[in-house]
């Protein structure tokens, strides 16, 4: 069975859709929610002689206030070859699996995040983030794990002019399987972006995990990324990404579409 990521999304989406274009200042006084959607295709060998080939349709909803910031997300899977998706680490083992046609919705995962407003003036963004993931995706047809996950990281970036280099730490917690025999990993990103305006970004960033699987090789991938806002409400990010490992999709690429709900009219409680 090969062992393979669904998720190619860059984690520098995050950045160029927040930071690049400066925080709402309603966001101290109402919740500010938005949803998000896209695109996502991958495919290469794992370490495989075949190809297994990946169509993730995203999907999240977020809400901010202040510093904080509560997101769920989820989507819908699609995948052709002999591959069990895990969650944020591409791997491949050492036996092969059958080839085979599956689809179904995607694990779940809901996130908490802390942003240190304080340095925004200083041109620094730092934010701490904790995940919970919940296994919807389903483990016969190879599309999860079937077990809980969790997840801390880190993203620090900082804003030089237009210019911003950002970086981002992490550690996840593997749900227990035996017959994955999987274990805690470290992944990471570094990566720099370049505001061109109030409207366009672009970036370049390299990820790195560790392998879930002591025996496979640890997942690198690449990322080149355009957002652009059309409006208050509307945003998108196009991306492409090669991998660099026998772990990660030989190539993949995408796009994500954000909207931004018009604050409430009167605040809402926030969560203690």
């Amino acid at each position: 069975m090969i062992l393979i990521s669904a998720l190619t999304v860059p984690l520098a989406v995050i950045f160029s859709i927040s930071s690049a274009f400066g925080q709402d200042s309603f966001n101290d006084y109402f919740w500010s929610p938005r949803t998000t959607t896209g695109f996502d295709y991958s495919a290469g060998k794992f370490g495989d002689t075949r190809i297994t080939e990946i169509a993730f349709v995203p999907f999240s909803v977020q809400t901010a206030r202040g510093p904080f910031t509560f997101k769920v997300a989820s989507g819908w899977l699609s995948v052709a070859g002999p591959a069990l998706i895990l969650d944020g680490a591409g791997e491949g083992a050492g036996a092969s699996g059958v080839s085979r046609h599956a689809s179904g919705f995607s694990d779940t995962s809901f996130s908490a995040m802390y942003s240190f407003q304080q340095l925004y003036d200083r041109g620094v963004y730092l934010d701490l983030t904790s995940r919970l993931k919940l296994p919807s995706a389903s483990f016969k047809k190879g599309l999860g794990t079937g077990k809980v996950d969790g997840a801390v990281q880190a993203d620090l970036a900082v804003a030089v002019g237009g210019l911003m280099p950002f970086v981002t730490l992490g550690y996840k917690i593997s749900g227990v399987r035996n017959e994955l025999k999987l274990r805690n990993v470290v992944f990471g990103s570094l990566g720099v972006q370049y505001a061109w305006d109030d409207k366009v970004a672009t970036g370049l960033v390299f990820d790195y995990r560790q392998s879930s699987l002591k025996t496979s090789a640890d997942p690198q991938e690449g990322s080149l990324y355009l957002s652009y806002r059309f409006t208050d409400a509307w945003s998108f990010n196009a991306y492409g990404v090669v991998g660099f490992s026998r772990n990660s999709p030989d190539a993949g690429g995408g796009l994500t579409f954000t909207y931004r709900f018009a604050p409430s009219e009167s605040p809402l409680p926030v969560f203690k």
